[in-house]
């Protein structure tokens, strides 16, 4: 069995052999087969490459049409049809107005709903930087980052900044600090852009807050020089004072800086005192608003507005043209003369010169007690003042200091204040607006009693106290002579009623100081019947030829009335508006008006149905010594200048004829009595 066959070994060596030999061949042929599978894995992936890019442009290709159909659908919303011009500037005008705070949110949230409202929408927000010009916090938790966000998409706009926390309660001295970290913080990142700064609001409760925006305005003024609007104001009824400088501090006794540029126009102050401004801000302001309410608190140290810093602050704003008093009554203490011999000197009064304001057009007082508006007029000059709007509020019962009150001191004998001499008559020489609210009667009339009015054009007078929707009797009226020094009004053309009775009798004895008159509004009145029996009055009767008797004709008041307004007025009759415009509809015959002309006295004889004897006429001694001749004719006036309120003859027999009637809210006038009015010739409003 040891003994091995050589043909056997020789077999199994060659068929080794030829096996390694297939193996190869075979291995071969399957590196072939692997590199034409390869070759078609290949061709695979470029063809699903190819599917792939197929896939995804058919991809794109669909968004595109989804997207044109969606511009499409979009076309439909009429909005869409304007240009992103005008989008532009609606978008703006919304950031502007809108004043929403209801979202609880720190920011102003309109920027942010409309580049969140579509594509479009959001592409145009974000390339309108103005859009995002209005920076406000509205939080006493400090945010950094909607502010950042704001500052950063404004670019290169002006800013509108707005720093307005919640109201809290004073003592609370956490949300006190809060509010301070927050105003803080919000001016360290305004810092870096006050060159852009177009206007700032900032309300604050707590004095700390408003000492930080205070130093801020004193330390940087010179690079404030896009600031056109500022409004400082205490949010708090009682501010205190206490810990900050801002009672101590007097920026007016410094220089006015002639290099530094000031834009400023628009200026609003409320509990803050006035002092605290710089004059280099002061020198361009035309617009001035002052809110100090009254106290309702003792709490110590408050500010007490005093007329000396009224009139001191008021001499440094030389182009003041608007200026707004919200129950704003300075105490006073300042006197015009020094006190002769005989009287004592009381160091708590000023002795001042009544301040020019030269440029001033408008003034608007809300909540004026009566006995102050002679006293703090007495202290200006106002040449140049055309529209005055009155709040007149009532008289106070009770106030905080006694020494300080306005007008006479009656109960001190050797007083300084009662010597002087307070029965003077201001007249409002350019003033054409005139625009009074009262609360009660008696403060109409004591507040004007010692101001003249000889050319104002509109008269408004209106009751602004408290009064049930469904109450029928409203406020008298008081006789016009009662609340004007001198009621004639001879250049008035508009005249409003709001709110008030007019007694019977009132109404055409007030209208006879008014022959000028264009357009008369009557609102949510009584006594109207009155006021149109005294349109509607002829100024007597004449012999009408073809009918063979007399009639009415002329007007005794108003004949240049061309305009009747009547709002919510429920208590006159229908028959009385027609016979207003029935009596301005009829015209004298010309013969009649050309005899007028001619033989004044022989026409109104005829008219009154009495003998009118002419006046003798007056004859005057001529410088010479000589014979007396007639006087020659002339315009009659007071001592003020006022034209008389005598009506010509010429124009009380030929009225003008009404235009327009306007009736809106009068249930007791139907619309097809409305209409019978249009017969006439005039336009009828009816609502």
């Amino acid at each position: 069995m040891n003994d091995s066959n050589p043909l056997s070994s020789s077999f199994c060596f060659r068929h080794a052999e030829k096996s390694s030999v297939t193996i190869d061949h075979e291995i071969e042929v399957l590196q072939a087969q692997i590199a034409i599978l390869q070759r078609r894995e290949d061709d695979f992936v470029r063809i699903l490459e190819d599917m792939a890019r197929l896939r995804d442009s058919v991809k794109a290709e669909q968004v595109s049409l989804a997207s044109q159909i969606t511009e499409l659908e979009s076309q439909k919303n009429p909005i869409n049809w304007l240009p992103s011009e005008l989008l532009i500037q609606i978008f703006v005008s919304v950031t502007e107005d809108d004043l929403d705070t209801s979202a609880g949110l720190a920011y102003n949230p309109s920027p942010v709903i409309i580049s969140h409202t579509c594509r479009k929408w959001r592409k145009l927000a974000f390339a309108t930087s103005m859009l995002w010009s209005h920076v406000s916090f509205r939080s006493r938790k400090w945010s950094a980052s909607p502010v950042c966000a704001f500052i950063n998409r404004s670019g290169s706009s002006l800013i509108d900044l707005t720093f307005s926390p919640p109201l809290y309660d004073v003592d609370d001295h956490d949300a006190a600090e809060d509010e301070r970290l927050a105003s803080e913080c919000l001016l360290h990142m305004l810092s870096f852009h006050l060159s852009r700064v177009r206007s700032i609001t900032f309300e604050c409760t707590s004095s700390a807050s408003m000492g930080l925006i205070v130093e801020l305005l004193i330390d940087s003024l010179h690079k404030l020089e896009s600031l056109c609007s500022l409004d400082l104001s205490f949010t708090s009824l009682a501010p205190c004072f206490a810990g900050t400088p801002l009672l101590v501090l007097d920026e007016l006794d410094k220089q006015s800086l002639a290099d530094t540029p000031s834009v400023l126009t628009y200026l609003r102050l409320q509990q803050l005192p006035p002092r605290v401004i710089s004059p280099s801000l002061l020198r361009s302001v035309q617009t001035l608003e002052l809110s100090f309410p009254q106290r309702r608190s003792q709490r110590a140290p408050q500010y007490i507005l005093r007329m000396s810093h009224v009139h001191r602050f008021l001499s440094f704003i030389p182009e003041l043209q608007d200026l707004v008093l919200m129950e704003t009554t300075p105490l006073r203490d300042v006197v015009f003369e020094e006190p002769s011999e005989g009287q004592t000197t009381d160091n708590r009064f000023v002795v001042v010169d009544p301040l020019k304001l030269h440029k001033l057009k408008s003034l608007t007082w809300k909540f004026a007690n009566p006995r102050d508006v002679y006293t703090f007029m007495s202290f200006f000059g106002m040449p140049a003042l055309e529209r005055w709007e009155i709040l007149i509020a009532n008289s106070l019962t009770k106030r905080n200091d006694v020494s300080m009150l306005r007008g006479n001191h009656g109960h001190e004998s050797d007083s300084f204040i009662q010597a002087e001499r307070l029965g003077g008559v201001l007249s409002m020489t350019a003033l054409k607006e005139l625009c009074v609210s009262c609360q009660d009667g008696d403060s109409l009339i004591s507040s004007l009693r010692q101001f003249f009015f000889p050319v104002l054009e509109q008269l408004e007078l209106a009751y602004a106290g408290k009064c049930p929707s469904n109450c029928d009797h409203k406020h008298p009226l008081p006789r016009l002579d009662y609340v004007f020094r001198d009621p004639r009004l001879p250049h008035l053309t508009h005249f409003t009623l709001s709110h008030l009775d007019v007694f019977a009798g009132h109404g055409k004895l007030m209208l006879g100081y008014m022959p000028g008159l264009v357009s008369l509004t009557l609102i949510s009145c009584t006594g109207v019947d009155g006021v149109l029996d005294a349109l509607a009055e002829a100024y007597g009767r004449t012999m009408d030829v073809e009918r063979k008797e007399t009639r009415g004709c002329g007007v005794r008041v108003c004949p240049k009335l061309e305009r009747i307004a009547l709002w919510s007025c429920s208590d006159f009759k229908f028959q009385s508006l027609f016979a207003v415009v029935f009596a301005r509809a009829q015209s004298v015959s010309t013969s009649v008006l050309m005899k007028a002309q001619k033989d004044v006295p022989s026409v109104v004889s005829a008219v009154m149905g009495r003998k009118i004897l002419p006046l003798k006429k007056s004859r005057v001694v001529s410088p010479q010594g000589g014979p007396s001749s007639p006087a020659k004719p002339h315009t009659m006036q007071n001592s003020h200048g006022v034209s008389s309120t005598l009506i010509p003859i010429e124009e009380a027999l030929r009225p003008v004829q009404i235009a327009c009637v306007h009736v809106n809210d009068c249930p007791q006038i139907a619309k097809v009595d409305a209409s019978l009015l249009e017969e006439f010739g005039i336009v009828v409003v009816y609502r």
